[in-house]
């Protein structure tokens, strides 16, 4: 055992009294023979503090314990190892070696008559990384080490984990009071410690190594080899586990800069946290915990200094690098390391405020200003998301009637996990393969028509979109579009010149053609008016000497104020494109994956096959993914001139996210549940409107609705949306608005919404048209 051993107060006063077993040459090879059949072995004696420990033919270690060791701290270092090796098998920690008596300890009799217990363990490669210098290299073989078999002692219980042991981080104020040492620094840090000693009381506990420090991490040519002694285990925080890991790191940085501090410190922290991920509970004590433990260290060296001077040097042999650390640690107040420890973790919360400091200021001086604005007169500030609900700093609770993008709910832990476990593992692009990336694309593809049999992935609906653009013009030869009167397809150049409702007054980008979106009585809105529209826009490029090679839409016409489109006149969408030369391309970015019900995409619900569809917002829940879906000649034929390839699209993440989105919509039945709530919706918002004169006509499929707002005569219907709008959030309710004129109030919640929601969500709208007509904004 070194100085980094445990040292239990009761009865262990009597190992470190009681002299190690004396056994000669002939008693050891008697005991290895008898007891383990090994004939005439070769052995070499190994340090010990306190026991007899021999190595044995070059393979072996034998453990002749302290005649004071307890029997049932030997039993449970040996069933400890079993259980390591049952749940980690790939962990390299010494395995006992059964006696002939089928038992792993046996008792013996030393020279002096005094009896001991006796184990066999196997001998691993490597020697101690103590006193060798440590990089960030090694840092973090050592700090994965010790989350690796923090991982695999959970489960493990003993009686004896509940000893009490010096070397117990929790117990530093009673080792340092024993120790001798008056008041000066040392007692400071220890006060101001106590604090976090007294939390880790609830943070996630069992029983653990308590040791994996460089004196017990093997390595060898740079490589850890093995974790050996584990006769320091105790019942103890898993994070107090990790603090003397991350301590026997530190101490050996010796006068180097501070810097050096922190680079280890990110190094053993992100070897751990790739076996054991790190709560932030946990961090945020984990400066203060390492603190204790150099006190610790610190504490034990004073008390054992001066009764064994002829060891003076093994025992202080960590004491400068403790002190020089603990200056560096003992400069930054609890908050400020905490702070420190969070972001080197990942654990650091970033929805804070600079007290003084307004944040819409701030975010209009650093993000553009009016480029970039805010929803509602009073901008709104979020920090966290939970199914249904958006929650601000203060934790006012709104239900969230607008974000289609967390289609599963916000921050749904089946794809906070399938994401994180898979950025843990790996993220690279598209360019190598990666069997989930590939699963994705089948799986998307199995939901579509049998002639879409190609998915091209990207990052944004945007993006999905430009990349059609690119599709159907090198398929076409053609270089005009065709969208609706007042469509959104996307961000970027060529699309907001395909996005009529971002356009500014007076302005109409050249080869681009609208068409009437379907407004009016259902009668008129017919298969062969379709085709008109879309002949029409066709003959305005041909004119102008150009010729479409896409005809766009939403297909719920969401921009234009949320269409009930009849089956007949998106079929004649797809017959007009395909009569003036043109493919056809369905937006399902707002209206798709689900919303419309369990056919999955609004086209499906209309019963058309578009040539090219696109998807968006929706794939990942908030993880950017979007994707065209094609035939595969139109994808050949921009292949014979281009490649397509984007770095963040198609990555092992994305089809993280994509697939658990798509696992929860399959397995929980949001499609069918949003067909429900939907018409549950639409049928309240329409017994409010009867009564209710600023409501007009209530319009949608699936769990999507647009409900028209009326000018009360002396303010725009525009204007009242917009009041109405804030208004709803006073009453904890989030919506938006749509349409050419602005003045649609638009409802399009996660799918996660049930019937209560429909009911918090009327009752909202009911006290906020109160609101407005009493004239509060």
């Amino acid at each position: 055992m070194t100085t980094e051993t445990a040292v239990p107060d009761e009865p262990a006063t009597d190992v470190f009294t009681e002299p190690p077993p004396i056994l000669s040459p002939d008693s050891l090879r008697n005991v290895l023979h008898d007891h383990w059949n090994l004939t005439d072995p070769d052995l070499r004696p190994l340090d010990s503090e306190r026991d007899l420990n021999v190595l044995v033919d070059g393979r072996f270690v034998l453990k002749v314990s302290n005649p004071a060791e307890q029997s049932d701290v030997i039993d449970m270092e040996v069933r400890a190892l079993a259980h390591v090796h049952s749940s980690d098998p790939g962990l390299p920690v010494p395995t006992t070696v059964v006696a002939r008596s089928g038992t792993p300890v046996v008792h013996l009799a030393d020279d002096t008559g005094r009896d001991c217990l006796a184990r066999l363990i196997t001998l691993l490669p490597g020697s101690p990384l103590e006193g060798r210098p440590i990089d960030t290299a090694l840092a973090e073989q050592v700090g994965a080490v010790a989350g690796r078999v923090s991982v695999a002692l959970q489960g493990f219980f003993h009686p004896a984990a509940g000893r009490d042991l010096m070397w117990d981080i929790r117990r530093m104020p009673t080792v340092l009071a024993g120790s001798g040492i008056g008041a000066g620094p040392l007692q400071d840090l220890a006060a101001r410690v106590a604090p976090a000693l007294d939390a880790t009381s609830v943070l996630p506990s069992g029983v653990q190594h308590g040791d994996v420090t460089l004196t017990n991490v093997l390595a060898d040519s740079g490589t850890v080899t093995a974790v050996i002694d584990f006769g320091d285990m105790h019942h103890t925080a898993a994070a107090c586990d990790l603090a003397a890991t991350l301590a026997s790191v530190l101490r050996t940085t010796g006068d180097a800069g501070t810097e050096t501090i922190w680079r280890l410190t990110d190094a053993v922290l992100r070897g751990y946290q790739r076996h054991h991920a790190l709560l932030p509970a946990e961090v945020t004590l984990l400066g203060e915990l390492v603190i204790a433990r150099l006190v610790t260290t610190l504490a034990v060296s004073a008390t054992r200094r001066g009764p064994h001077q002829e060891n003076h040097r093994y025992i202080t042999q960590y004491d400068r690098g403790s002190e020089r650390v603990l200056e560096v640690l003992g400069e930054l107040g609890p908050e400020q390391l905490a702070h420190r420890m969070e972001r080197l973790a990942g654990t650091r919360d970033l929805a804070y405020a600079i007290p003084g400091h307004s944040l819409p200021g701030r975010r209009a001086e650093a993000m553009g200003g009016g480029l970039s604005p805010l929803f509602y007169r009073q901008p709104l500030e979020l920090v966290r998301g939970e199914g249904p609900w958006l929650f601000s700093p203060g934790g006012t609770r709104y239900l969230d009637a607008y974000n289609n993008v967390a289609v599963v709910g916000h921050a749904h832990p089946a794809v906070t996990n399938a994401i994180g476990r898979q950025l843990a593992v790996l993220n690279t692009h598209s360019r190598y393969l990666h069997a989930g990336v590939v699963d994705l694309a089948e799986r998307v593809l199995a939901t579509m028509p049998a002639e879409l049999d190609t998915c091209l992935f990207t990052t944004s609906g945007t993006e999905a979109n430009e990349l059609a653009w690119r599709l159907a013009t090198e398929y076409t030869g053609a270089t005009a579009a065709v969208i609706a009167e007042h469509a959104y397809h996307g961000s970027s150049k060529w699309m907001a010149d395909l996005s009529s409702n971002e356009w500014p007054p007076g302005y109409r980008p050249h080869h681009v053609a609208t068409f009437p979106a379907p407004h009016g009585p259902a009668g008129e809105l017919t298969r062969a008016a379709a085709a008109q529209r879309i002949e029409r826009a066709a003959e305005a490029l041909r004119s102008a000497g150009d010729s479409p090679a896409l005809v766009l839409a939403d297909s719920q016409f969401t921009s234009e104020g949320i269409l009930d489109v009849p089956a007949e006149f998106a079929a004649g969408l797809v017959d007009g494109a395909h009569a003036v030369g043109a493919l056809y391309l369905a937006d399902e970015v707002q209206s798709g994956y689900g919303r419309s019900g369990p056919l999955l995409w609004r086209f499906a619900f209309a019963g058309i096959t578009p040539d090219i569809v696109t998807l968006g917002k929706p794939m990942g829940a908030g993880y950017p993914i979007g994707a065209v879906v094609t035939r595969r000649e139109i994808a050949d034929a921009l292949a014979r001139k281009y490649e397509y390839f984007s770095t963040f699209a198609a990555t092992a993440a994305a089809a993280a996210a994509g697939h658990a989105v798509l696992d929860v919509l399959h397995l929980t039945g949001l499609p069918e549940q949003a067909v429900e709530v939907g018409n549950q919706l639409r049928r309240r918002l329409r017994e409010l409107a009867a009564d209710e004169p600023l409501l007009g006509d209530v319009r949608g499929v699936g769990l999507l609705a647009g409900i028209d707002i009326r000018s009360d005569g002396e303010t725009t219907s525009r204007a009242l949306t917009r009041s109405l709008l804030d208004l709803l959030v006073a009453h904890g309710v989030l919506a938006g608005s749509t349409g050419p004129r602005g003045d649609v109030l638009k409802v399009r919640p996660p799918l996660v919404w049930e019937p209560a929601h429909v009911d918090v969500f009327i009752d909202g709208l009911r006290r906020a048209l109160s609101d407005l007509r009493a004239g509060r904004t």
